[in-house]
Order: C-alpha cells, then sequence, then structure tokens
C-alpha cells in the first residue's frame, strides 16, 4: 500500500516564500521583517505558523530576532548556504554566478581530494562500478542530457571508492541544487562533451594505476576547465 500524501505545512509554505523574498534582496539588509500582523493578512495564516517560519528563518542565519527591534535581515555572509532551501534561492538570484563560482570552488576542493583517496584506497569492487560508470559515459556522448545524468554518476562513484562520506555528502547537498539551474550545466556543444570526456577518462586512468598525486590533479584541472568553458556570462544589472 502506498503511503499517503500528507498535505504541506503551512509553514514550510511560508518559509519557502519569504526565504526567496529575502535571499533576493526583497527587503534589503538590516531591514526589518514585516509585523506578525502583516505577515498574517498579507499570506492567510495564523500567528502561529508566522512565529514557526520565523523560528525557522532564523535557524538559517537569514534573521536575527531582537526584543523591541523586531526581525532584522542578516548579512549574506551569516546564511547558512548549506541549508538546500538557502542554497536554492541563492542559486535562483545569482545574478552575477558568484554562488555558482563557491560551489565550483568547493567541488574542486573536495573532489580532488577524494579522487585522490580514490586512487589510494580503490577496491576491484569498486572500481568495476567506476569503469561501468565510464562505459555509460561512452554510450551516451550523442545525447547531451544522458551523458550529465552519466557524468554525475561517474563522479558519485569516484567519491564512493574515497570512502569519504562526509566529503560525499558535501558535494551532493551543494550541487543537487546547482544542477537544476541551467546556468550551472549550460548547453554543452559536441565538442565540449568531447573534451570532457577525455577529462573524465585521465581522471579514470589514474585511478586505476593508483596515483593519487595524478587523480588529484587530474580531477581538480576537469573541474575548472569544464566550468570555464560552460561559465554563463553575469546578468547585466538593472539601476
Amino acid at each position: 500500500m502506498p503511503w499517503p500524501k500528507r498535505p504541506r505545512r503551512l509553514a514550510t509554505v511560508l518559509v519557502e516564500e519569504l526565504v526567496d523574498r529575502l535571499v533576493s534582496g526583497e527587503v534589503p539588509v538590516g531591514a526589518a521583517l514585516p509585523t506578525e500582523p502583516v505577515l498574517c493578512e498579507t499570506f492567510g495564516v495564523s500567528r502561529t505558523v508566522v512565529r514557526e517560519a520565523v523560528k525557522a528563518l532564523e535557524a538559517m542565519r537569514l534573521v536575527t530576532v531582537q526584543q523591541g527591534q523586531g526581525t532584522r535581515i542578516r548579512p549574506m555572509a551569516d546564511w547558512d548556504l548549506v541549508n538546500p532551501a538557502v542554497l536554492s534561492a541563492a542559486v535562483r538570484h545569482d545574478a552575477d554566478n558568484a554562488i555558482l563560482e563557491d560551489v565550483v570552488d568547493v567541488r574542486r576542493t573536495l573532489e580532488s581530494r577524494m579522487a585522490a583517496q580514490a586512487a589510494a584506497h580503490v577496491s576491484a569492487a569498486e572500481l568495476d562500478v567506476i569503469e561501468q560508470r565510464m562505459r555509460d559515459l561512452d554510450a551516451s556522448m550523442d545525447d547531451a542530457a544522458a551523458y550529465l545524468k552519466a557524468d554525475v554518476a561517474f563522479h558519485d562513484a569516484i567519491m564512493v571508492a574515497s570512502r569519504n562520506r562526509l566529503g560525499r555528502a558535501m558535494v551532493h547537498n551543494l550541487t543537487v541544487e546547482a544542477y537544476r539551474s541551467l546556468r550551472y550545466v549550460g548547453d554543452p556543444s559536441t565538442e565540449h562533451i568531447r573534451i570532457t570526456h577525455g577529462a573524465h577518462r585521465r581522471i579514470l586512468d589514474a585511478v586505476r594505476a593508483g596515483d593519487a598525486e595524478l587523480a588529484s590533479r587530474a580531477m581538480d584541472e576537469h573541474i575548472i576547465d569544464s566550468w570555464q568553458r560552460r561559465r554563463p556570462a553575469p546578468s547585466p544589472r538593472v539601476d
């Protein structure tokens, strides 16, 4: 028997709406969030729902609640950008690609290290999986969407082989939102896929050879080179 679907809680819906508005800059840093009565009237919810939503925003470090001063918007440097709701909104409103650049930098740091760990520790069974993921890439070079899916699986197989569970979880949490953005995945050409495929092959060869230094360098170069080819131009500012 399938589990029955539960309606989304009003507080969850309100949090998503408020996160999007705050991250977009609709309410500037340092300004006060509208009062409870205004939020209740605007969104048609009770004070209990509003208070629960504000507590969630406070946990995300988007706002600070001060007695007698209301709820104030915190600077972006304070935000919990690892929180999926905050990161998703930040990627949507990332006009100058700053957040996407940060995602790439974190990926380079973590995945290059995990590629080295995979080269040092990969088992025969784990190597078999990585090689199968490479065959999946081989088979999907003429289909950009299929290649992207196989690309993600290839990187994940390397991370699994690294035995670095926390690093893998961090990369997954960061990239799951980024991969939903067309500005992050781009629109790869046949030539782009060909170059990327060669980079994947070099990573596999280094892991198979047990060369941790080469695997780390190959992964780092692959991630930054691929981003440089697909990096979108920043959106024009509207004054």
